[in-house]
């Protein structure tokens, strides 16, 4: 081996080591300035911090990491869920219900889909940003379209099909396990009636 092939090798090792110290220092750290909607089409708009600890209680969810796209989408629903209790700690948010304000939520801090689908967008984005997901990537939201049902949701897709899934929140109750169904489903109207809405 070369003089100058040896010295490649090494910065190129010590470009990978650089990169893998940076995701995890980026995941341990808290977070500054998180942007959170609520009270239905992001009437109020505020920034919370999130402490170290609190957000590795977040990012634990991710570990270890996921061998496959689905076990990571099981990962992703445990995350969100936590996220949700989590950000309710530091704003109204923790008295959100599911569905809207007709269904027993109070304000300040009942969302809408169009809420719920901006906050879950940040925290995917987030997860993302901190070298989390391994199998997805956060695309823009999903919408859909009939007479009575308007609806916006936050969306992923997978690196290796690509397939992209709804990160739907607006169903469940703060801080509970949101649905994650292949868009396609999720857009077929006929089919609502036959999702699962699982519980932490």
């Amino acid at each position: 081996m070369t003089h100058l092939r040896c010295v490649k090798l090494i910065q190129a090792s010590l470009v990978a080591l650089l990169a893998v110290l940076t995701t995890s220092v980026n995941a341990g750290q808290g977070i500054e300035k998180l942007p959170i909607c609520y009270d239905f089409g992001c009437k109020t708009q505020v920034k919370i911090n999130i402490t170290e600890l609190e957000w590795q209680s977040v990012a634990g969810w991710f570990h270890p990491q996921a061998t496959t796209a689905e076990a990571e989408r099981h990962q992703i629903r445990q995350a969100i869920g936590w996220m949700e209790s989590v950000v309710g700690r530091h704003t109204p948010t923790h008295r959100d219900k599911a569905l809207n304000l007709e269904h027993g939520g109070q304000s300040p801090g009942q969302m809408d889909c169009i809420d719920e689908s901006l906050n879950v967008n940040q925290y995917l984005a987030l997860f993302e940003s901190r070298g989390l997901l391994r199998w997805h990537r956060v695309v823009e939201r999903a919408y859909r379209r009939a007479l009575f049902d308007d609806h916006w949701a936050s969306q992923i897709e997978t690196l290796e099909d690509p397939t992209r899934y709804v990160v739907d929140g607006w169903f469940q109750d703060n801080g509970y396990l949101p649905l994650i169904e292949p868009t396609e489903n999720w857009r077929d109207l006929s089919l609502l009636g036959q999702f699962t809405y699982p519980s932490n």
